[in-house]
């Protein structure tokens, strides 16, 4: 059940606080609500949905794949730290040293990444296909050849900057710093969670405030049976 709250954003909707008896329930109003926005035009990009921990992000990732629900991962473990992508840039970067005669470089990066993928929504590889793909069809990129996309990526490895797909964002709140998406849902902001409880309380509050900050426009936050303290210190909650 929604609660009363304040409006954070001037320019945007009033934030709203749910209520919800378990986890699989939060999760599955999350998802329900998703769908909601991506039928009334919402962009899939311009959606978040942020969390305390990696297991959280499991969960909903599960139930996206259940719903068909594309979406990327933003983690604690940084893009460009994982194994997949490592393996596959370490096979990119064997083949630029000769590439394939008479193979156009995109035809032949995609050939390198079939023994990578393993979900067309998840995989860390398909977001840099997704990538290479963008860059083919920059006219400043150029040569257009895998040592150029070498290049390229070794650049947003140094900048920490990971490609982004067009669909929906899971992230952890450590991930989410810096960012910004237009509609934001922040979950299991509940004791024991947010604050975890062998948590300095300043430290998770920096990352509840953190995580509502992110929304541009509209900010949905849920519990379960237990709320955040955060929720009241913010005004975000009126018992």
């Amino acid at each position: 059940m929604g609660q009363e709250i304040v409006a954070l954003n001037a320019h945007g909707d009033r934030p709203v606080v749910t209520e919800y008896k378990d986890e699989a329930s939060e999760v599955a109003g999350v998802i329900s609500e998703i769908k909601k926005l991506t039928a009334q035009g919402t962009p899939a990009s311009d959606i978040a949905v942020l969390a305390r921990t990696n297991s959280q992000l499991n969960s909903l990732a599960k139930a996206c794949i259940a719903q068909g629900i594309a979406y990327q991962l933003r983690d604690n473990e940084r893009f460009f730290d994982r194994t997949d992508v490592r393996d596959f840039l370490k096979g990119v970067r064997q083949a630029s040293v000769i590439p394939a005669e008479g193979v156009y470089w995109l035809d032949e990066l995609r050939a390198l990444s079939q023994p990578f993928i393993t979900s067309a929504i998840t995989d860390g590889v398909t977001a840099l296909l997704h990538l290479a793909r963008e860059l083919d069809a920059d006219s400043t990129f150029s040569p257009k050849s895998l040592r150029s996309y070498l290049r390229e990526l070794e650049d947003r490895a140094e900048q920490n900057n990971p490609p982004v797909m067009p669909v929906t964002t899971l992230a952890t709140l450590h991930a989410a710093k810096g960012l910004e998406w237009e509609q934001v849902f922040l979950v299991g902001v509940n004791e024991g969670t947010l604050p975890t409880h062998d948590a300095v309380a300043d430290e998770e509050r920096r990352l509840f405030y953190v995580g509502i900050t992110r929304a541009k426009r509209r900010l949905a936050l849920s519990y379960r049976q237990n709320p955040s303290r955060f929720l009241r210190e913010a005004g975000l909650l009126v018992s």
